[in-house]
């Protein structure tokens, strides 16, 4: 598909999408397309809602009012067209794992932080959109997100266990859970497990056999006719219960004070880092697969409405779904209108619906929401790290530990850290590259680096070396070190000129000039002679207002490598075959 420039849009159009699609949208072709992918939807969300409150700590209900207005909110300001938002097993976890230590056991507390927890992160979303901080989707390192959200699948699986086995397990992390349960080995429900472990089954079987068959509607609708007719609940099962049948009513919870609120609003930040790295990947996905564009800003706003549409509803916090939206745009999806007919569905399925699900047992929630996160519960990642880049894969099993051994928000914090840290070791040590030369079929000579083309070759006495990168404060330094490292390599005959292709050097830094002007003075004291080449833009300007031409002379700035070598040739009598050919990089 060619790629065509973005539309030009009114300021109007930009903060509010759907004033932008509605117009336009083709009520005759595209409707029924986005009808039947809502019913699709409808069919994976309702039971994944409801098992996902199961993991905030909430109520089978609350996970049913999360949805509406969290859909309708983001179909009305967020920027994707297929992208789903609302209720997820990874952020409902967050959710669970920042309110938990702050409700001191205290249902009716737990559910008034878990609502503002969203409305939070609501505010927070939609501050962060309009201040353009789009960017910080980048801010966890891709390796650190793989392993955290390993760790995270592992932590929802396990936390999911005592439902299957009919108990009530305690514990701080995923080992703790597991030795609770295995604890209770004695106080086991077998007919419980029996009913978990057949709904995993069939829930792998029919992904496995019928993948379009929307297998947690199919099996929950089973468990529920196979318990009202066989008095599961008389039987000692755990079932979901009464739900009460009412719409949502926007408004704000009971205020429990700015103590609890503060911790609320540094976890809400937490769960902001997490939504929006899934998120805004699974949006950029597919509009690089339909050919559009998002807007990273205005995904925040949308996140945020969502999440304030949540919270006033009495819900917990949401995020973008990979897998609802995989199964909307494999329906036939069109557009955001997917999500408010979606939208409609589950409304209707709350004030009709409510009491077909009060049978279901407690236990097939559990094994919905296990087969939900079993396929991101993927090593295969960590191996192609491992072969890939051992600094990766370190930072990767870091965060996983973290996640496993201590908590789910100090894995959060550790992989922050772990990627500022790696952002900060790579600014610190650029990959710089000395360079040497191949002939191509013309006869004509190409720089290229010897790292990856070991073949090329190296002039006497001449060191050719491309510096990666701007020249700044934190690699200045390493950025002379390497240079004179590949000067003392060159013994025989030793080396006499240096030249520092800079194409790659965007900026310099008042460090950076400085270093360069220190390594000219140390070099010019061995008879050693500083070339740049290919200095340009703002590095230029700030080697021309720091004094670095001026010290190491105009005649030494060159626009080319060729330039140096054809001035160097008219020098050296014995350079005349070096520096014939073209310089151009490779």
């Amino acid at each position: 598909m060619p790629l065509k420039p973005p539309e030009e849009k009114s300021v109007l159009q930009r903060y509010l999408p759907i004033v932008d699609w509605l117009p336009r949208y083709d009520w005759a072709g595209s409707l029924r397309y986005d009808v039947l992918a809502a019913l699709t939807v409808w069919a994976l969300l309702v039971p994944e809602a409801m098992a996902y409150a199961g993991i905030a700590g909430v109520p089978p209900e609350v996970g049913l009012v999360t949805a509406p207005f969290a859909l309708i909110g983001y179909a009305i300001f967020g920027s994707s067209r297929h992208l789903f938002v609302g209720p997820s097993s990874t952020v409902a976890i967050l959710s669970a794992s920042v309110v938990t230590p702050l409700a001191g056991g205290d249902g009716d507390l737990y559910l008034i932080l878990t609502v503002w927890l969203a409305i939070f992160t609501g505010v927070f979303f939609v501050a962060l959109g309009l201040a353009r901080m789009g960017w910080i989707a980048n801010f966890m390192a891709s390796s650190v997100l793989s392993g955290f959200m390993v760790g995270l699948a592992i932590v929802i699986a396990v936390g999911q266990l005592d439902k299957i086995f009919g108990i009530d397990a305690e514990g701080d992390n995923v080992l703790q859970d597991l030795g609770s349960i295995l604890e209770q080995f004695s106080e086991w429900s077998w007919p419980t497990i029996a009913i978990g472990a057949a709904a995993l089954a069939a829930l792998f079987l029919i992904a496995a056999s019928l993948p379009k068959l929307p297998g947690a509607l199919v099996v929950m609708l089973v468990a529920i006719a196979a318990s009202a007719l066989l008095g599961w609940e008389e039987s000692g099962i755990h079932v979901v219960g009464e739900i009460p049948a009412e719409l949502p009513n926007l408004s704000l919870p009971e205020w429990p004070g700015w103590d609890l609120i503060s911790d609320v609003m540094v976890g809400a930040l937490a769960v902001i880092v997490v939504a929006f790295a899934e998120s805004y990947a699974a949006a950029k996905s597919y509009a690089a697969r339909f050919g559009y564009e998002v807007d990273a800003n205005q995904e925040m706003i949308g996140l945020g409405v969502a999440n304030l549409g949540a919270g006033l509803s009495g819900g917990f916090v949401v995020d973008g779904s990979l897998s609802k939206t995989a199964a909307g745009v494999e329906a036939g999806q069109k557009t955001q209108m997917t999500g408010i007919v979606t939208a409609v569905f589950v409304l209707i399925t709350i004030v009709a619906l409510t009491w077909l699900f009060e049978p279901l047992p407690e236990a097939v929630l559990g094994a919905i929401v296990i087969h939900a996160v079993w396929k991101l519960i993927d090593f295969s990642g960590f191996v192609t790290l491992w072969q890939t880049r051992r600094i990766d894969f370190g930072l990767a099993v870091a965060a996983f530990l973290g996640v496993i051994l201590i908590d789910i928000l100090v894995g959060i914090v550790i992989g922050i850290i772990l990627s500022l840290l790696a952002l900060i070791y790579r600014a610190s040590f650029p990959e710089g590259t000395e360079l040497g030369r191949i002939e191509d079929e013309e006869g004509n000579y190409e720089f290229v680096g010897l790292s990856a083309n070991p073949d090329a070759e190296t002039l006497p006495e001449i060191v050719f070396y491309r510096q990666s990168g701007s020249l700044i404060f934190s690699n200045a330094a390493a950025f002379s070190q390497q240079a004179r490292e590949l000067l003392w390599a060159r013994t025989d005959p030793p080396a006499s000129v240096l030249v520092v292709d800079c194409e790659q050097m965007a900026d310099m830094d008042v460090t950076g000039a400085e270093e360069i002007v220190s390594l000219h003075e140390e070099l010019r004291a061995a008879d050693v002679e500083l070339w740049l080449a290919r200095l340009h833009g703002d590095a230029l300007v700030t080697a021309e207002k720091a004094g670095v031409i001026a010290a190491i002379g105009e005649d030494h700035v060159v626009p080319t490598i060729r330039s140096a070598g054809q001035t160097l040739r008219n020098q050296r009598s014995d350079t005349d075959e070096a520096f014939e050919g073209s310089d151009e990089e490779a």
